[in-house]
């Protein structure tokens, strides 16, 4: 259990991290490059097994991890974009909300239809992305249209996770989240130096920082997923990250969502369960 708790704070210090890197640094690139660097360092270390081999299974570990290194740069650019104009608790739950595109992709390509209670689930999600959308203001500022660009990002994310698991030998997990986290930190050093970043020491400091959690989330939930079933672990894991979020929003950013908001967030909570089951 103490695996599935460490996912969960890492995958809410991801966010916590981010909001107060993006105060002090002025390179976000360079901060996502240093972000990956990390993350990378972290995946070859813990390693069981460094042998490689590009034959078929390990070209298709190859080509995932490419892909899903490109997304998780999109995500992690997307999730700075959306904390900045719409806060934590929003941004963190719209990526989080992500996996309804892996439960579709699952549906479509392997068939895996859902439960009675995974159908419902899904609807009470949709209800909540409505009730978030609607504005209680006029002029209300929030961009819904980039929590739902957030939201579809995540989900092909974690969509990449299910066909390797589906499709990819197992023995190269290692491998394809090195692939991944080397694939984004080239992709995010090309990114700084077209937008001419410098690179600091505020943005290698908290770059790292963002790194350690970033892989942590991954670390962890992997881990629990040893000891524990996943259908204890998933809802645990997505609805205690939400909580989580939801309180560091509150207690460390001053965020104070409306009771609209509120209600949401409890369907989000139901919902993430009820389509985990």
């Amino acid at each position: 259990m103490i695996y599935l708790f460490c996912a969960i704070a890492s995958s809410a210090a991801v966010s916590a991290v981010l909001r107060i890197g993006d105060r002090k640094c002025t390179g976000k690139y360079s901060r996502f490059a240093m972000n990956y660097l990390s993350a990378a360092v972290f995946a070859f270390l813990t390693m069981q097994s460094r042998k490689f081999v590009l034959d078929g299974s390990g070209m298709f570990a190859l080509g995932l991890g490419a892909v899903q290194g490109i997304l998780y740069l999109l995500s992690l650019v997307s999730l700075q974009s959306s904390i900045r104009k719409n806060g934590v608790i929003l941004s963190g739950t719209f990526a989080r909300l992500g996996l309804i595109i892996p439960m579709i992709f699952a549906i479509v390509a392997f068939g895996e239809l859902p439960g009675v209670l995974q159908t419902i689930g899904f609807l009470i999600a949709c209800a909540a992305i409505w009730m978030m959308q609607v504005k209680e203001e006029k002029n209300s500022d929030k961009n819904y249209s980039g929590l739902i660009l957030l939201l579809v990002i995540s989900g092909l994310t974690d969509s990449m996770a299910k066909i390797f698991e589906e499709l990819g030998d197992r023995k190269l997990d290692s491998w394809f989240l090195l692939i991944t986290f080397i694939v984004a930190f080239f992709l995010s050093v090309g990114m700084m130096i077209y937008h001419k970043e410098k690179l600091g020491v505020s943005e290698i400091v908290y770059g790292c920082l963002v790194g350690i959690p970033n892989y942590g989330s991954v670390f962890f939930l992997l881990k629990a997923l040893t000891s524990l079933p996943a259908v204890l672990v998933y809802p645990t894991y997505s609805a205690g990250t939400i909580l989580a979020i939801s309180l560091i929003g509150v207690a460390a950013f001053g965020e104070r969502p409306r009771k609209r908001q509120w209600a949401a967030l409890g369907m989000i909570l139901v919902a993430l369960v009820l389509l985990n089951l």
